[in-house]
C-alpha cells in the first residue's frame, strides 16, 4: 500500500493532521452522526390534498438505512477509518509509536525528543518518517 508520496505543503500537511487527529474519535462522531439523522425531520411532503404520500412508515428502517449509507459526512468516516488502518497495520512498531504519540494523543503530546527516545530512533528519523507518512497518508485519503 506504499504509495509515491506527492509534494505536500503546509495546507495539505495540517489537513492529514487534521483527520489523523480525529482518527481515535471516529466511532463517536459517527454515533453522533447517526443520532443526528435519526433526530431530524423527515421531508416534508409537499403533496398537499392528492395522491398517496411518498413516505411509507412500513420502510422505516429500510429508509434509515439508506440515510446512513448515504450520508457523505458517514462514508468520509468510514473511509478515513478504513485507510489508517489499512496504512497503519503495515507499520513497523517504532513507526506506530512514532504514529500514535504524535498525532493520537489528546492530551500529553509529546515533543519529537520524547518521542524519538521512546521509539527509540534519532529525532531525524522521527522528522523524515512524520513527512513521508502524511504525503502518503494524503494520497490515499483522497483529500
Amino acid at each position: 500500500m506504499l504509495v509515491e508520496p506527492i509534494k505536500m505543503n503546509h495546507t495539505k500537511t495540517k489537513q492529514v493532521e487534521a483527520v489523523l487527529k480525529q482518527y481515535p474519535y471516529f466511532n463517536l462522531l459517527e454515533r453522533e452522526r447517526r443520532t443526528e439523522i435519526e433526530q431530524s425531520k423527515g421531508e416534508i411532503d409537499e403533496n398537499v390534498g392528492g395522491g398517496k404520500s411518498g413516505f411509507s412508515e412500513n420502510h422505516a428502517h429500510e429508509n434509515k438505512a439508506i440515510k446512513f449509507s448515504d450520508d457523505p459526512i458517514i462514508s468520509t468516516i468510514k473511509h478515513n477509518r478504513a485507510v489508517i488502518d489499512k496504512f497503519i497495520a503495515q507499520l513497523d512498531d517504532y513507526q506506530i509509536t512514532i504514529v500514535e504519540m504524535s498525532y493520537f494523543q489528546r492530551f500529553n503530546r509529546y515533543d519529537v525528543v520524547k518521542i524519538a527516545k521512546v521509539a527509540n530512533v534519532s529525532r531525524a528519523t522521527v522528522f523524515r518518517f512524520r513527512k513521508r507518512f502524511v504525503a502518503q497518508l494524503y494520497t490515499l485519503l483522497k483529500l
